[in-house]
């Protein structure tokens, strides 16, 4: 965790310093933020998203990463769901307002809290983490301040299930994010 913030922080520094070529057509943009889900039957999640993407005539292909801080709720699904997405998104704009819409494929790293089986050794209830895929879509848009910060807000439909030992459980949900970002 110190590495990837001193990561974040060289990077941060270093685009502080950078200055602004004409020549360049694309640009780099690296966003934070935080991002509730909302899935069936009254119950939220909470994660912590992290992006970087690379953004030229009016085309970004972006990556997100999703680390799960924990959910609650009539019926709290999982006890771990990290996901990862890679995809396009269309930026309608070029100016300081820029909504955008996308579409990313993805991966969860997820472990459900509900449905386990029974070890037989131990007589214990298991339940097994998996990789399992997912897709989403994604719409939202950039609100930029100056040349080096924006705010993003964006709302995405996530699709997938969580294949584990036991029965398979629905990694559906509806999200919401919003942040900061940086761009150079």
């Amino acid at each position: 965790m110190k590495r990837l913030l001193t990561v974040v922080l060289l990077v941060i520094v270093s685009s502080l310093n950078a200055q602004e070529d004409p020549k360049k057509d694309w640009r780099i943009q690296t966003a934070m933020g935080f991002a509730p889900g909302f899935l069936s039957e009254s119950t939220q999640s909470i994660q912590v998203q992290g992006m970087l993407g690379f953004l030229k005539n009016k085309i970004e292909l972006r990556g997100d990463s999703f680390y799960f801080m924990g959910n609650s709720g009539q019926r709290p699904r999982f006890s771990m769901n990290h996901q990862l997405y890679a995809g396009a998104f269309y930026h309608f704009l070029d100016n300081q307002f820029q909504p955008y819409l996308g579409f990313q494929p993805g991966v969860a790293w997820s472990q459900s809290s509900e449905f386990g089986t029974l070890n037989n050794e131990t007589g214990l209830v298991e339940y097994k983490p998996s990789f399992n895929p997912v897709a989403s879509i994604a719409g939202g848009f950039d609100l930029y301040a100056d040349k080096w910060f924006y705010l993003f807000v964006e709302a995405r439909q996530i699709f997938g299930k969580h294949k584990s030992n036991s029965y398979p459980v629905y990694l559906d949900e509806f999200r919401f994010s919003f942040g900061l970002g940086f761009t150079f």
